[in-house]
């Protein structure tokens, strides 16, 4: 954690209750901090680190190996390996969400939500709910998305963009058709890690560089060139 842009860091590990020192996700809110770890489940910090509290299967969640967090307010939704598990008391208890109620498969990679809406990036395409987890709608490569390995969400309004394992697909129409765009877009490479978007601005974590593209107008997207080497997510 950097409170100065980076300039200087602490580091926080198990020592300070960390439930795993691999951490493959992030996310914060105010002082608090929720980490998605490999193994230890999601380690939750109100004191911006200093320490924390250590979320698992004991307490319901889908899978101790997560691999993405979001939270709004209390409720945290986690990607774990065995499902989207969802908690609406700052992870004290959770539903866990699995193929069984639609999902495109339990090994989630990342999950994003809006409102009661949630997205959930699988190894078997990219699930959305519209009733916070009950039911799923997955779209995959019969809907035109790139790869049905989907390892980063992100989403606004009725635009989602996926990170895929063969380029960034994109649709403005929640997900009922995509647009894939590749390295012959500019892409730095079709292994895409994840994604987030600002504005008219997408930013896309690839295998091959930080990518950036430009939204000129509906419907057109320009990717720009690649500033800046991301490495390549380790799988598992």
């Amino acid at each position: 954690v950097s409170s100065n842009g980076g300039t200087n860091w602490t580091n926080y590990t198990t020592v300070n209750g960390l439930g795993n020192n691999s951490v493959s996700g992030v996310y914060a809110s105010g002082s608090t901090i929720y980490a998605a770890t490999i193994g230890g489940g999601v380690s939750v910090s109100s004191n911006n680190g200093t320490s924390w509290t250590n979320r698992t299967t004991a307490s319901g969640l889908g899978g101790n190996f997560v691999f993405g967090v979001y939270a709004s307010g209390s409720t945290i939704y986690a990607a774990t390996d065995s499902g989207v598990s969802v908690s609406t008391d700052n992870g004290t208890s959770w539903t866990n969400r699995t193929t069984a109620s639609g999902l495109g498969s339990d090994f989630v990679f990342g999950v994003y939500a809006i409102g009661s809406t949630i997205y959930a990036a699988t190894l078997g395409g990219l699930s959305v709910s519209s009733n916070n987890g009950t039911n799923w709608t997955n779209y995959t490569t019969a809907n035109g998305l790139g790869s049905d390995f989907v390892s980063g969400v992100y989403a606004s309004g009725s635009t989602i963009y996926a990170a895929t394992g063969n380029g960034l697909s994109v649709s403005s129409n929640g997900g009922t058709s995509w647009t894939n765009y590749t390295t012959l877009n500019g892409l730095g490479n079709n292994f895409v890690n994840g994604v987030y978007a600002s504005g008219s601005t997408i930013y896309a974590a690839t295998s091959g560089g930080l990518s950036i593209a430009v939204v000129p107008a509906p419907g057109a997207v320009a990717l720009l060139g690649a500033a800046g080497l991301v490495g390549s997510r380790r799988r598992r």
